[in-house]
């Protein structure tokens, strides 16, 4: 047979087995692709809109909520308000990106490197990440979302411009004094940007679409519990009620979903009353955002018919007195330096902690701790047991293999100074008991007063007009910030309780810069900007205020016996 014939006969047999061997091809990448589409599905729990939404993020959203309730909350009820957080979520992003809101990558780098810094030892944050089943990029897309959901918010409170009448109304509402005019405008802005950012996600969650829903989620998605007076109340509503009481009280989930339905119920009360006083909301919104609407629509309505007296509103004044006296304040910028220590601080404090060592053994450690705890730069401290990456790194090496009833025998350093320890029990290197002495390294005398002379310089500066008080007067400022309403007994509203800052600020005059050294490590430079003098309580000068107090007070005792 000649080799062309030969061909000729094998034509179709080569042809036959080629189509055989291309569709085994494309069954073995049909099974291949397959097997994998299963195996991501199996980690899917629901097609939303578009977008996929992963089991672990609902695990993950569960598990954090419970850590924020510290397990108060009923596992079945933080499951449905975690599942629904997380639709939540990612329609807040689809909004997000409608509204074309942006994130720059500088503000998310910004807060991962405040969150790091705050652990102090970059290794610990690591091993935190990882127990959190976190890495570095997920943390950061964690970030982001959440600056993208906060800015998404904001942006509905830009397109809030509330004319005067609304302002005098809502201050009026919530009895703001007049001097707090734009703190009002702020919250009113807020409050209706609010308002308006949850009637849109409203409208996303009734347009949205669930499919490929996976089954052991299917009890979690927002449906209809039960109705009452018309109000349809779902298990959303339920649950975050129940919530709300379980926080509240130490009770069983069946004993707060009880009291829940109670409140409902009184709640639906209202509504009706608020109604037939023609009060309208938006009965688009879940009945629980409608009951919060029919609450503050009521309260304006009653508002409008309280009409007081002027032997009224003086009886009430003279009942609350002491509340319009003017009291004595003071504003004042104020900013906090740190004095950091010296090498010859940091030599000072290594050797006092290496003599101090020289006299400790596990007998003594205890008493001899707490005796010398009283100095500002010793610390004693029992540190309970603990395990591995509970420390920062430092630390826990030097503990390691050190047998247990034995004080370490070499002084440990780490950034907050110089430590002595005693380790009481060691558990296989897995968990310590340990107690320990902090030798702080704080600065001397000296250097103390190289930074006052310092700051003295500058201060001349600013009362010349030359410089300004501000966060870049010194290399060293940790915080800065203008104290208002500064009370002569010690009270700086929203930081802290300091009588020494006070006495200072009262004791030096207007536009003048003081400094005080509080303590060895801080030095507090400060320039009172207002005074306000102390004064009696005045009928005529607080008339409108004592009416819009009088009818607050009325509408409250109305308010409440509903309740």
């Amino acid at each position: 047979m000649s080799i062309r014939k030969f061909r000729k006969q094998m034509k179709p047999f080569i042809i036959i087995l080629t189509v055989v061997f291309i569709l085994s091809l494309a069954y073995g990448g049909y099974e291949s692709y397959k097997t994998s589409r299963a195996n991501k599905k199996a980690q899917e729990a629901m097609l939303l809109n578009k977008d996929y939404v992963q089991k672990i993020d609902i695990e993950r959203a569960k598990q954090d909520l419970s850590r924020t309730y510290s397990d108060r909350v009923d596992k079945d009820i933080v499951d449905i308000l975690a599942f629904n957080d997380v639709i939540d979520k990612n329609l807040t992003l689809h909004i997000a990106k409608d509204l074309k809101v942006k994130v720059p990558s500088s503000e998310v780098d910004k807060q991962y490197e405040e969150l790091e810094s705050s652990m102090g030892d970059k290794e610990q944050f690591r091993r935190m990440l990882q127990v959190r089943g976190l890495t570095k990029d997920s943390l950061k897309n964690q970030i982001e979302e959440n600056l993208l959901m906060q800015k998404t918010r904001e942006e509905f409170a830009k397109n809030i411009n509330p004319t005067d009448e609304e302002i005098n109304t809502y201050m009026a509402l919530y009895s703001i004094p007049a001097d707090k005019k734009e703190e009002a405008v702020n919250l009113y802005k807020s409050e209706k940007g609010n308002e308006a950012f949850r009637e849109a996600l409203l409208k996303a969650r009734k347009e949205m679409q669930i499919k490929d829903l996976a089954p052991e989620y299917e009890n979690l998605v927002e449906k209809t519990a039960y109705e009452e007076e018309g109000f349809n109340i779902t298990n959303l509503d339920l649950a975050r009620a129940t919530a709300n009481i379980m926080l509240g009280q130490k009770i069983s989930k069946e004993d707060a979903e009880k009291q829940a339905k109670e409140m409902i119920s009184r709640q639906i009360k209202m509504a009706k009353i608020a109604k037939e006083k023609g009060v309208k909301v938006n009965e688009n919104l879940d009945s629980i955002s409608q009951f919060q609407d029919y609450y503050i629509g009521l309260a304006e309505k009653v508002r409008d018919d309280v009409k007081p007296t002027d032997d009224e509103l003086l009886k009430f004044f003279n009942a609350n007195r002491s509340k319009y006296s003017i009291p004595a304040t003071a504003d004042a910028k104020l900013v906090f330096i740190s004095v950091k220590s010296v090498k010859e601080d940091d030599d000072l404090a290594k050797e006092k902690a290496e003599k101090l060592l020289s006299e400790l053994t596990p007998e003594n450690f205890t008493e001899k701790g707490k005796s010398l705890s009283n100095n500002q730069d010793i610390i004693y401290q029992d540190l309970g047991t603990f395990g591995t990456t509970a420390m920062v790194k430092e630390f826990e090496e030097a503990l390691r293999d050190v047998p247990s009833n034995t004080v370490v025998n070499k002084v440990i350093k780490t950034k907050f100074g110089y430590h002595i320890a005693y380790v009481k029990k060691n558990d296989n290197n897995q968990q310590w008991e340990v107690e320990h002495i902090l030798i702080v390294p704080y600065p001397s005398e000296k250097t103390v007063t190289e930074k006052l002379e310092k700051l003295n310089k500058v201060k001349a500066e600013i009362e010349a007009g030359t410089l300004t008080l501000n966060d870049k007067i010194d290399e060293d400022v940790i915080q800065s910030f203008d104290a208002k309403g500064i009370t002569p007994d010690g009270v700086i509203p929203d930081f802290v309780y300091n009588p020494e800052i006070a006495k200072a600020v009262f004791g030096t005059e207007l536009n003048k810069v003081g400094i005080i050294n509080p303590n060895k490590a801080t030095i507090v430079v400060f320039q009172k900007t207002k005074e306000v003098k102390a004064e009696d309580a005045n009928f005529d000068k607080s008339k409108e205020q004592v009416k819009s107090d009088y009818i607050n007070n009325k509408v409250a005792e109305y308010m409440s016996k509903l309740f």
